[in-house]
């Protein structure tokens, strides 16, 4: 009779640096929402180009500000995690994902920030989910060979730069309204379009590491 083979043991995030990171997050996207139901000169919304035009001086020093603070935050908190480091190729495509993610929510920022004098009503979100998913997503993909718990942490990173500005450029949105309704609206939308599906992403991160150790035990 051929023995069942046993998968082995999967490596996990430590429990205080996994409560550790979804703190920064939860800290940072809170911040980012507050600040942003401010009442903030915003820009002029276009419909050509990048869509915006006029941005105030304020306005793009605060998201220069908050995208640093994001980045730096979340490239400290990750790689002392995952043990990744600029110089090898896993650490540089994970800070080039986060930075590329970080340049398309400034971007959505500034163009929700426009729509707050333009849009009549409700904003009726389509692909904003993506914003949080594929950095998660990507950054699982090139850390998988180092296991479930690294490419866990690494996608779930992502959340420390995706989050807040997702939340800030949805406050800006916002920011007509009173600050009450700014920042619940604000906080709501990013738990379903954002904070979900970085759950998601991170949980197929998990897998694709997790299988990575399987392979590596097994010779398979």
């Amino acid at each position: 009779m051929v023995p069942t083979a046993v998968p082995p043991p999967v490596s996990r995030i430590p429990r205080a640096r996994l409560l550790g990171t979804v703190g920064v997050i939860a800290v940072l996207t809170l911040l980012a929402v507050i600040v942003g139901a401010l009442p903030w000169e915003l820009p002029e919304r276009v419909f050509g180009g990048w869509q915006v035009a006029d941005v105030p001086g304020s306005l793009a020093a605060l998201l220069a500000v908050g995208t640093v603070v994001c980045l730096v935050t979340a490239t400290g908190v990750t790689f002392r995690t995952t043990g990744l480091r600029l110089g090898e190729p896993a650490g540089a495509a994970w800070l080039a994902i986060a930075g590329a993610a970080a340049g398309a929510l400034v971007w959505n920022a500034l163009v929700l920030a426009a729509d707050a004098d333009y849009v009549v009503g409700a904003l009726i979100p389509v692909l904003h989910w993506a914003f949080s998913l594929v950095p998660a997503l990507l950054a699982g993909a090139v850390t998988a060979r180092r296991g479930s718990a690294a490419a866990g942490a690494a996608a779930l990173g992502t959340g420390i730069v995706t989050l807040p500005l997702f939340a800030l450029g949805f406050a800006l949105f916002s920011s007509r309204e009173s600050f009450l309704v700014t920042v619940g609206s604000s906080l709501w939308i990013t738990a379903v379009l954002g904070v979900l599906p970085l759950l998601i992403g991170t949980a197929l991160a998990c897998g694709w590491g997790r299988k990575r150790e399987w392979r590596n035990a097994t010779g398979r």
